[in-house]
């Protein structure tokens, strides 16, 4: 199968990218910069010049494919705002093109789209047919869901990852703000009693759903891809016993957290997001088995160099222009 794929060379599309060509896919990727195409074409990825919002150049790739997987959605947090009108033309362009045809387009979601799932219930676990409830700055994606999800001409798929971890990590999340407070003050901050829950998913086990959504013949709809739920303490934990702290936390109010790790982090220690994935394991056969979140932390090398993990050292660039 050709596919087009939008987010390649991410922390999330480099991984899909790499299990989808070892299916024996072949893949064109968007490259928005010369470090973008070389990046590509490092992976055995053929570069397609350009950016989202591109209308000419997605519809030309979106129609040579015959599949389009996109996983660059505009950005994390208020860095989302930026890029709105790009992200809704993506999407129309790529519907327009493919319109017609059943061909799959795969479009990457988040379980943050359901925040704060346990506002009065704080056990309570979301599933796809809960109404999505985003935050401001994710808004406009209820429209670029109600396209997809009502999307006639077009087998349109939306997968919605848990907070990611594994092979060193991306600079989006909870482990990641953790690691920067590390970094940044040389302890690990919390806030009690800090039993608010994140589901978290590993960046290979979300990598075999995309394969298993894309090899199903007829797989359409909204599909959670998370595994084990974690409390944000024992998470916080974990980083502290990983960076050498030997599981000790220094336990801080709201507004410290905040002046100290930024409004984000704050956020961790407050907010639920607790999800099932019921639905892609029984429809799609998915079977995640890689360790879970507090294992894998716990395998990271000792003594560790903080520089090397959340992010990995080729996503410290991109971490610094997040806004939180």
């Amino acid at each position: 199968m050709k596919i087009f794929v939008i987010g390649a060379t991410g922390y999330i599309g480099s991984v899909v990218a790499e299990r989808l060509r070892a299916d024996g896919h072949v893949l064109s990727g968007l490259a928005r910069s010369d470090a973008s195409v070389a990046a590509l074409s490092d992976m055995g990825v053929t570069p397609v010049r350009g950016a989202m919002g591109d209308t000419a150049v997605l519809a030309r790739a979106a129609r040579d494919a015959d599949a389009v997987v996109q996983i660059a959605t505009g950005g994390f947090l208020a860095q989302a705002l930026e890029t709105v009108d790009a992200a809704m033309r993506t999407t129309d362009v790529i519907l327009d093109a493919l319109a017609g045809t059943d061909k799959p387009y795969l479009y990457t979601g988040g379980t943050g789209m359901w925040l704060d799932t346990g506002i009065m219930v704080p056990e309570r676990v979301v599933t796809e047919a809960d109404p999505v409830a985003p935050p401001y700055f994710y808004a406009h994606l209820v429209e670029i869901y109600r396209k997809l999800m009502s999307a006639d001409a077009v087998r349109t798929i939306i997968l919605a990852p848990g907070q990611l971890y594994g092979r060193g990590g991306g600079y989006i999340g909870p482990i990641a703000r953790l690691f920067n407070g590390v970094r940044q003050h040389g302890f690990v901050a919390a806030v009690a009693p800090g039993d608010n829950a994140f589901t978290y998913v590993h960046v290979d086990d979300l990598a075999d759903l995309y394969a298993l959504a894309l090899n199903a013949p007829d797989t359409r709809g909204l599909f959670i891809g998370a595994t084990d739920t974690v409390p944000q303490m024992e998470v916080a934990r974990a980083v502290s016993r990983a960076a050498g702290l030997g599981g000790e936390v220094e336990l801080v109010d709201y507004p410290t957290m905040r002046a100290l790790n930024g409004r984000a982090n704050e956020l961790d220690f407050w907010l639920n997001c607790r999800a099932s994935s019921d639905k892609a394991r029984t429809e799609l056969g998915w079977q995640p088995h890689r360790p879970g979140v507090i294992d894998t932390l716990a395998q990271l090398p000792a003594p560790l160099d903080l520089g090397t993990v959340y992010p990995e050292p080729k996503r410290q660039a991109a971490a610094s222009q997040v806004s939180l």
